[in-house]
């Protein structure tokens, strides 16, 4: 079904959190959250139409940041696990899953610690962008600078066992700043994508996987998505870590 037959409405607007909803018939509840969006003036658009629901099988809530906060904003956190927790009570879902691209990503990750939710997909994630944990991380300096309080600092500080994550990033030099600073941990599968940077959903979907690799991580099933990245995008587990399989 293409992204524009698909009934996604809006459920909340506030200045420092939007979200909109699609209500499946299945069972699951696909979290997705926006990345910081192509046009800094306006909101950031929900993303990942298509694939976070399944083609309109899945429940999806849609989040978003406006002030590009990477959820610093006071008291976001917990309000976005209270959007969660509202919706998937009205889904009735047994199963959530979050996911997003880069700051959608990183916000995917954080918000598994204030609210159950079974498995992450995260493309691209920071792990930070506190000056004083990537001292070397430019990218985003304009959005950093708005930033006067952090109540999340780092990713790394909001994995939580009970959740399985999978994080893909690209082998490109400039990752590794965010990169090589996640943690090691048996519940984390972290694949490395030769020939990519920061654009590892949009090589997924050059490569005619991205939407198998969404449904994989949504079904649970890891040894699947291994499997496909290997042969469709050469990733490899970071190999410096002892990672499940």
């Amino acid at each position: 079904m293409p992204p524009s037959q698909l009934t996604i409405t809006p459920r909340l607007s506030c200045d420092d959190l939007v979200t909109w909803a699609h209500r499946g018939p299945g069972d699951r509840l696909v979290v997705c959250f926006s990345g910081i969006g192509k046009d800094a003036e306006t909101c950031p658009p929900y993303e990942f139409a298509r694939s976070a629901t399944g083609n309109g099988r899945h429940n999806t809530l849609f989040i978003a940041d406006p002030q590009r906060s990477w959820l610093n904003t006071p008291g976001l956190l917990s309000r976005i696990g209270a959007e969660i927790e509202s919706y998937r009570a009205i889904c009735g879902a047994t199963r959530v899953i979050a996911m997003g691209h880069s700051m959608g990503g990183f916000s995917a990750i954080v918000a598994s610690s204030v609210t159950r939710i079974d498995a992450v997909l995260a493309f691209a994630p920071q792990i930070s962008i506190h000056p004083d944990i990537v001292p070397d991380e430019t990218r985003w300096a304009a959005y950093r600078n708005r930033i006067s309080h952090y109540e999340v600092k780092s990713a790394a500080d909001h994995f939580r066992d009970g959740t399985d994550y999978t994080v893909i990033h690209g082998r490109h030099g400039r990752e590794a700043t965010q990169r090589d600073r996640f943690p090691r941990r048996d519940t984390l599968r972290h694949y490395v994508m030769p020939g990519t940077h920061h654009n590892v959903p949009q090589r997924l979907k050059q490569l005619n996987c991205l939407e198998q690799v969404v449904h994989f991580a949504i079904e649970g099933r890891p040894r699947k998505l291994r499997l496909l990245l290997k042969q469709t995008a050469q990733a490899y587990l970071r190999p410096e870590e002892q990672q499940p399989v």
